[in-house]
């Protein structure tokens, strides 16, 4: 269900909400800030991993387990000059929500530290990534990722008791972000936005990057890749699915596209394909 490419894998699991698995090995790479629509949950295997994450710098050493909350921004390298391995999973917010419902947190789960240190669920954690990316058993993929998803819920989410900034400035960013979401393949201008929100232009990036994390033009891009993934997983040519989101080129997709993904959009449509093709019955 997955293809190489260089030193990363990228893995689709259509039954599971199409969650995505990542593997890299011995990378040097820095990706751009960024957030995630999906919660991330990881495991760094060698090398340290770096990542600027609710305004602090983190250095993970091995066997740490990466835990990162849906849009939150944040960077990603391999620090100290090391080469570095780890893998992730990328769970819909759906189905957090569910498990949490069935272990019986109501509240929305909200993850506190960046990265915890337990060798036993990490351990759990790499062999859910094995099992997900090569069984064929479905009754074993979904038990282990109900036990292992349901263990880091229980020990280590918080429940989400956080303002989540429900007052004016929130409304006003989300006024942005749908105006984005909307509008993704138009040359949206800055000024489209100060119209928009009343807003002068140097206190409407500072409001958007202090709540969301990045500029408004990151997110653009972020929002650009993310309904380009979903174009590419149609079979869409790449020359098209960059004019379709609002990109220049092809170049323009694939320099932003690789930034964040990690892979290319020709590997990430191709992986898109054979995982679909392979999809379990």
């Amino acid at each position: 269900m997955s293809l190489t490419c260089g030193s990363t894998k990228l893995s689709l699991i259509p039954e599971f909400d199409n969650l995505e698995l990542f593997q890299a090995k011995s990378i040097h790479y820095t990706y751009a800030r960024h957030s995630h629509p999906e919660y991330s949950i990881g495991i760094i295997e060698a090398g340290v991993g770096g990542n600027y994450y609710q305004g602090s710098t983190y250095l993970a050493p091995p066997g740490s387990i990466i835990l990162m909350n849906p849009d939150e921004a944040h960077t990603g390298y391999s620090a100290n000059n090391l080469p570095l391995t780890y893998r992730m999973l990328y769970p819909s917010v759906n189905i957090i929500k569910q498990l949490a419902k069935e272990i019986q947190v109501c509240e929305f789960p909200y993850f506190k530290e960046a990265f915890i240190k337990n060798d036993v669920l990490a351990k759990n954690i790499y062999d859910l990534h094995a099992v997900l990316e090569q069984s064929q058993n479905q009754l074993e993929r979904q038990s282990m990722l109900v036990e292992v998803v349901s263990a880091i819920l229980i020990h280590y989410a918080d429940i989400n008791i956080r303002l989540d900034k429900l007052g004016k400035e929130q409304r006003i960013v989300n006024l942005i972000k749908e105006y984005l979401y909307d509008n993704f393949s138009s040359n949206i201008s800055l000024e489209d936005l100060v119209k928009l929100t009343n807003l002068n232009r140097y206190y409407l990036i500072r409001l958007f990057r202090k709540v969301v994390g990045m500029a408004p033009y990151a997110y653009l891009n972020q929002i650009r890749v993310e309904k380009a993934k979903q174009f590419l997983s149609k079979g869409i040519a790449i020359a098209d699915v960059a004019l379709s989101v609002g990109m220049s080129d092809q170049s323009h997709l694939n320099r932003h596209f690789k930034r964040i993904v990690g892979v290319t959009p020709g590997y990430y449509r191709r992986m898109m394909s054979t995982s679909f093709k392979t999809k379990p019955h």
